[in-house]
C-alpha cells in the first residue's frame, strides 16, 4: 500500500504540471493500465431440507491489476460521452474456512480462489470541464473460481468455475494531454452462485448441500491512453 501511494503522488504531480495542455473533446480508441485493490464478500453456506444450517462468511482483501481496452465518443457539441469496454484483472484474492456448523463438529476445509475477472461494459459520461470527466459503467463479468474442499468425511475435491453475473459502478477521468487520462473507479460485480458438491453422508444427522455466493468491490486507479 505504500508503494501504492507513492505512485498515486507521483502521478498527481505530473496532472499539476500538465493539466493546461488538454483541451480537445475525448475521442476515440483506448487502452488503461488498471492497479488497485478488491474486497471480496465470501459467502459459504450449508443448505439441506429445511433451509440453511450453518454459514461463514469472510471479507478478503487483495491486491488487483489489469488491462482495459474501449472506446469514448464525445458527443459532437455535447458534453455527453458514450462509449465501451472490456477488461481483465488478476486477482491475488485466496480466503480459507473450516467448514463446521456452529456448536457443531468439524466437517472439513475449504480454500477459495478468484484468479481472475473479464468483462464488458457500456460507458455513460458527461465532460464536466474541458479536462474532467464523470462517467458510469455497467455490464457483465465472469470470474475464475477454484474451490479446494480437504477433511471432508466423502474426501478431498477440487472444482473449478466460472461465474457470471451483472456488474457496474462508475469514477472520473482526468486529461492530462489530449491523449493521456488518469482516473479512478468503483465497480460492484455479484456474479451468482454455485453448489459445487453434495453430501450423501449425514454429518450430525444433516445431509450437507455446500452454496459459494460472492460479491466483489474493486477500487481502481487508471492510467489511460487515447489512440
Amino acid at each position: 500500500m505504500i508503494k501504492l501511494a507513492k505512485y498515486i503522488k507521483t502521478l498527481l504531480i505530473i496532472i499539476v504540471i500538465a493539466a493546461p495542455l488538454a483541451a480537445a473533446p475525448v475521442r476515440g480508441l483506448f487502452a488503461s493500465i488498471n492497479l488497485g485493490c478488491r474486497y471480496t464478500s465470501q459467502n459459504h453456506d450449508y443448505t439441506n431440507n429445511t433451509g440453511a444450517v450453518g454459514k461463514e462468511t469472510k471479507g478478503e482483501l487483495a491486491t488487483s491489476f489489469g488491462l482495459s481496452f474501449g472506446m469514448l465518443n464525445q458527443v459532437e457539441k455535447t458534453k455527453a460521452v458514450v462509449g465501451g469496454e472490456v477488461s481483465v484483472s488478476m486477482n491475488l484474492s485466496k480466503a480459507n474456512y473450516n467448514l463446521q456448523v456452529s456448536g457443531g463438529q468439524p466437517e472439513g476445509k475449504v480454500e477459495i480462489a478468484n484468479p481472475y475477472t473479464f468483462g464488458g461494459y457500456a460507458i455513460l459520461g458527461t465532460m464536466m470541464t474541458p479536462k474532467l470527466m464523470f462517467y458510469a459503467k455497467a455490464g457483465y463479468a465472469w470470474v475464475k473460481t477454484t474451490l479446494k474442499y480437504k477433511g471432508l468425511s466423502e474426501g478431498d475435491a477440487n472444482y473449478s468455475k466460472t461465474m457470471a453475473g451483472i456488474s457496474g459502478g462508475g469514477g472520473a477521468n482526468y486529461l492530462i494531454t489530449d491523449k493521456i487520462m488518469i482516473g479512478c473507479e468503483y465497480l460492484i460485480h455479484v456474479p451468482g452462485q454455485t453448489a459445487p458438491r453434495d453430501n450423501s453422508y449425514a454429518v450430525g444427522g444433516q445431509k450437507r448441500k455446500f452454496v459459494y455466493h460472492p460479491t466483489i468491490h474493486s477500487v481502481m486507479i487508471r492510467l489511460s491512453m487515447l489512440f
